[in-house]
């Protein structure tokens, strides 16, 4: 599966808020309601999640969906 620009930086932006959050992986699957296969697809940029995924990620990372798709700088 090609990697689309909304993906990595959905993914990046998880991966690295999750970070900040002091979440690990098997917590924040648990959050989210996720496999964490799943969560290692959208860190890596090479998932496509549902919009009601992306906002259970926003609600647990405490964000929103467009922040969770936007580029940072």
């Amino acid at each position: 599966m090609a990697k689309t620009a909304h993906s990595r930086f959905l993914g990046a932006n998880v991966a690295r808020l999750r970070k900040c959050a002091k979440i690990d992986k098997k917590t924040f699957c648990l959050m989210v309601g996720i496999g964490r296969p799943f969560l290692d697809r959208i860190e890596k940029g090479e998932a496509d999640p549902r919009l009601s995924v992306i906002e259970s990620l926003a609600d647990a990372l405490e964000t929103t969906p467009q922040e969770l798709l936007a580029p940072q700088p």
